[in-house]
């Protein structure tokens, strides 16, 4: 395959390379960076004492090189930059900072009057910038569909027919990055343990996380690592999904039935959604969830599903009870605005 494009193209890829080599392995010296990237060892010094006169890299010391040599190493420094994480709820807004490398460095949670605005970010914004470096990416999640830049449904009012896109985009003066909060959680609980860095697949990358609570019902879906939107962004409104009484899932689930009928319905709604995405973990959250019949449900589904591929293990998913939401919500938060911060040219397209 030839690769053709400009010098300017061809440097900022170098530089990209450079930039992620050094967070994949934490520091390494310049034949190193060289040899396993493949850029010239010339090229490699040029660009790492540039990024070392901006700031970008750190000088780590020197080691013993494999020719006998002491080489210095670098690494990319944390304190370069930072990123902004903020969850929206109808009476607050949770924030989170983190550094160049997805570190956590302050979580905050500021109340908000009903109705809130635009203009009560401001307070949020510089609160962030007292304490962080340059701010360079933000992500902001939803309790609603997002598309185009607007919220569809959800109990954000104030938002309905806005360009929240450009209202956020305005008070950060630079792109926000937004999305509807299930998806971002489902992504943070898939990551797990790897850094927002990690150049490693996720173990799971079929799930589901759903919500249920008086609060809301949805689901964040991932098939193949990457996350289900659908055509017109409704993918995940499992409240609205309607069952043979007419009722909906969630009026059906708030009017408080009985423990076998909340086995029977769960049951078959996670068995419709195995049959169509084949999830190979369903996460279920939120004050409606009842912990306590997971267990059953799991077997009524699999009495529902009794499928097993040739000398393999049933096709149905595992089932986790996750009480609090936070830790994953804000785990894809971090992710998504610490790769947008070192995306530059994407030579490989993102798996999420």
């Amino acid at each position: 395959m030839r690769i053709t494009g400009t010098s300017p193209m061809v440097k900022e890829c170098n530089v990209n390379l450079v930039k992620w080599f050094l967070l994949d392995h934490g520091a390494a010296t310049k034949p190193e960076i060289a040899q396993l990237t493949g850029i010239s060892l010339m090229t490699v010094g040029k660009i790492v004492n540039e990024m070392c006169e901006q700031g970008a890299l750190i000088r780590l010391g020197t080691q013993e090189s494999a020719l006998g040599r002491k080489a210095e190493q670098f690494a990319v420094n944390p304190a370069f930059g930072s990123s902004v994480g903020m969850r929206f709820l109808v009476d607050r807004i949770d924030v989170v900072g983190a550094d160049l490398l997805g570190e956590v460095k302050f979580q905050h949670t500021f109340p908000m009057p009903e109705g809130y605005g635009f203009d009560r970010l401001v307070e949020i914004r510089d609160f962030c910038r007292q304490r962080l470096p340059k701010i360079q990416a933000v992500a902001v999640g939803f309790p609603a569909p997002v598309f185009e830049g607007r919220l569809h449904s959800g109990h954000l009012l104030q938002f309905k027919d806005v360009d929240v896109q450009h209202g956020l985009d305005e008070v950060w003066e630079q792109p926000v990055l937004i999305g509807r909060d299930l998806n971002i959680t489902s992504i943070g609980f898939a990551r797990g343990s790897l850094t927002p860095v990690s150049g490693d697949l996720p173990k799971v990358q079929d799930l589901a996380y759903m919500l249920l609570s008086e609060a809301g019902y949805g689901a964040g879906f991932l098939s193949g690592g990457r996350v289900v939107r659908g055509f017109s962004y409704f993918a995940g409104e499992i409240g609205r999904l309607p069952l043979a009484n007419g009722e909906y899932l969630r009026q059906f689930i708030d009017s408080g039935v009985s423990d076998d009928e909340y086995v029977r319905v769960i049951s078959q709604m996670v068995a419709a959604v195995t049959c169509v995405v084949n999830p190979a973990m369903v996460v279920f959250t939120g004050d409606s969830v009842r912990p306590a019949l997971l267990e059953r449900i799991g077997e009524r589904l699999r009495e529902r599903v009794s499928f097993n591929w040739e000398g393999q293990r049933n096709v149905c998913p595992e089932l986790i009870y996750e009480e609090d939401i936070w830790p994953s919500y804000r785990a894809g938060l971090v992710y998504l605005a610490t790769r947008q911060i070192h995306s530059g040219v994407c030579m490989v397209e993102e798996s999420f």
